[in-house]
């Protein structure tokens, strides 16, 4: 009898420690809701759930795996976390290519933060729900066509950028002065958005990676 008791304990102890589950949509309003706390009220209703938000769990095997987290009613296994949970900035005053709109909202198995959410890449004008106070491209074009730069082979090209130590963006702009197959000389401008300021005027030699004469 004692060993039939022990059987049922350890049967049951088995299943336990596999029912950390969630509803996928219990899943998700958790991860909204601390995104929401990060980007405040205004900002957040320009967030949608990102490509690849996938959910860590555990079989009863031991394996790991992974399943987006928009697939499904309930999780699957033991839920481990949510790291890759992440939403997409689509917002009319923030629309530049080349420039990162994705934010994290890391989860653990309690659906709590791993860590703070991730934010310094969103302007301030955005994050303070304030109209935004950037230069429009045309005023940027005309601030570079006034820089009496040298003659190029190539319409110049620019993007914006952010800088991860000062978590300011810049554009920089590429004045193309000759380009080869592997490598280009550039003369480069870096410029503030908001002030048009010229912050850096320089040359330099861009090597294109993994290209053999």
């Amino acid at each position: 009898m004692k060993r039939i008791l022990t059987i049922l304990i350890l049967i049951v102890a088995s299943e336990l420690s596999f029912s950390q589950t969630y509803l996928t949509s219990e899943v998700i309003e958790k991860a909204e809701l601390h995104l929401k706390k990060a980007v405040g009220d205004s900002l957040f209703k320009y967030f949608e759930l990102g490509a690849n938000s996938d959910y860590k769990y555990q079989t009863k095997t031991g394996k790991y795996k992974w399943k987006d987290i928009s697939k499904g009613k309930k999780t699957k296994g033991k839920f481990i976390d949510g790291k890759h949970i992440n939403f997409v900035l689509n917002h009319p005053d923030f629309q530049y290519p080349y420039t990162r709109k994705t934010v994290y909202v890391e989860l653990d198995s309690n659906l709590n933060l791993i860590r703070d959410v991730y934010v310094d890449q969103i302007p301030e004008f955005l994050l303070g729900n304030e109209p935004s106070d950037w230069l429009s491209e045309n005023k940027i074009d005309s601030i570079i066509k006034k820089q009496n730069l040298k003659t190029p082979v190539e319409p110049f090209s620019k993007r914006l950028k952010f800088d991860t130590k000062t978590k300011k963006y810049y554009w920089i702009i590429f004045n193309t002065l000759y380009k080869e197959k592997c490598y280009s000389d550039e003369e480069i401008l870096n410029i503030n958005p908001v002030s048009g300021i010229i912050l850096k005027h320089y040359e330099e030699r861009q090597k294109i990676m993994h290209c053999s004469e």
